[in-house]
């Protein structure tokens, strides 16, 4: 049989990975070559849990394993309402420069002896002849035409615009929190800004994120135009944080506060999306949809990477099992079977982008004076299955809550 995977983000080559390990043949088709990846501005801030990192060691990627990598807390502010608390994670996560990651990954997999085909991004007609080589194409490649194959999906897919602008960069003057993590404040009607330590190409510094809610007093920071301009955008970024998170203000040092470097920042926009997830691209021949070309989730809840992963690892386990053709309908069960995973994290995150419902506000408010409940809600960062049933109706909360509160 012959896979073939169009794309090189980590559900690309996580799937290529554990493919090669368990004895599969795959192509990995993909526009760019390591020293792509490493260039440009960066297209996410990606803070990978203990669940990717143990995936990372069935992959033998030992390069972030160190503790010099952790981010083991997760310090959290609703700004305006006098609620704040931080929990420690079971296991810690890591935040690495997705451009030095997947550059990694990628030169890991061909050392190892994969196969890789260079392309510029396919159109659906290149798609089409990629499907005539393959038995089966895995498309995680999210971007560009490609998204026309596997249209939206309006019965999963509640937003029909984007519901956060973004503004981003990696920074430096910034003095981690004590204890070391990941910080995000929560601006009611504004937005929020997360701020994890980040390891870069110079080192660990700070990301900054600031999502927007449209039509709120971010967006103007967040909308700017930087082009050229770091030194200003900066300057907007500190007013910004000192107006509206004070506790992420207290450790930034003005005199050295800036972007590492003039490419190290994104602005844009995603809306969420779910899209329908197989497609016929030739004659009889199928493709199924994984990581961002299947669901675009907003980076609010940190899920992306983690939930791609997981799909990678989890097609990878049913190619391996499978004995029939790569027809439609396995690659519907494989869809059917993805979703149970996914539905969480887009339920969650989607959740999280609206109006919070009354039991969230009580979730926040009972972690910010019971320590067992901060860590409980902060453990299931990395458990979005358990995330939302804590947070999905008013009762769940409750339930979840007494159980937080008889732990030892």
């Amino acid at each position: 049989m012959s896979i073939g995977i169009v794309g090189a983000g980590i559900s690309g080559l996580h799937l290529a990975l554990r493919l090669q390990q368990i004895g599969i043949d795959a192509v990995l088709h993909s526009p760019q070559d390591p020293d792509d990846l490493r260039a440009g501005p960066p297209l996410n801030f990606v803070t990978r849990f203990a669940s990717t990192r143990e995936r990372e060691a069935v992959l033998g990627i030992a390069k972030w394993a160190s503790s010099d990598f952790d981010n083991p807390w997760m310090h959290m502010r609703l700004e305006g309402a006098d609620l704040g608390f931080s929990g420690k994670l079971p296991q810690p996560a890591s935040s690495v420069d997705f451009r030095m990651y997947l550059a990694h990954l990628l030169e890991e997999y061909v050392r190892r002896g994969g196969q890789v085909e260079r392309h510029r991004p396919l159109t659906r007609g290149e798609l089409a002849k990629l499907g005539q080589q393959h038995d089966l194409l895995v498309v995680a490649a999210g971007r560009g035409a490609l998204g026309d194959v596997f249209p939206r999906d309006p019965a999963r897919s509640p937003y029909e615009t984007a519901q956060r602008q973004l503004l981003g960069g990696l920074f430096t003057g910034v003095r981690p929190p004590e204890p070391a993590g990941m910080t995000m404040n929560m601006v009611p009607g504004a937005g929020e800004v997360h701020a994890p330590t980040y390891h870069s190409f110079g080192g660990p510094l700070t990301a900054i994120l600031i999502e927007a809610v449209p039509g709120g007093p971010f967006e103007e920071v967040v909308l700017g135009d930087y082009r050229d301009a770091p030194e200003l955008l900066a300057k907007q970024v500190l007013d910004l944080i000192t107006h509206h998170a004070p506790s992420l203000r207290e450790r930034i040092d003005e005199r050295e506060f800036g972007l590492a470097r003039p490419v190290d920042k994104l602005q844009g926009a995603l809306v969420p999306t779910v899209r329908h997830s197989v497609a016929e691209v030739a004659d009889g021949r199928f493709a199924v949809a994984v990581g961002d070309a299947w669901i675009v989730n907003d980076p609010l809840t940190a899920q992306g990477a983690n939930l791609g992963s997981q799909q990678a690892f989890q097609v990878a386990h049913l190619l391996s099992v499978h004995n029939g053709p790569y027809d439609e309908a396995f690659c519907r069960m494989v869809a059917d079977t993805l979703w149970q995973t996914a539905q969480p994290v887009v339920d969650w995150t989607n959740t999280f982008l609206g109006e919070p419902p009354a039991q969230v506000l009580e979730l926040l408010g009972a972690a910010s004076s019971d320590q067992r409940v901060a860590d409980a809600f902060v453990a299931n960062l990395d458990r979005p299955k358990a995330m939302w049933q804590s947070i999905r109706t008013p009762q769940a909360t409750t339930e979840f809550l007494a159980a937080a509160r008889s732990a030892s």
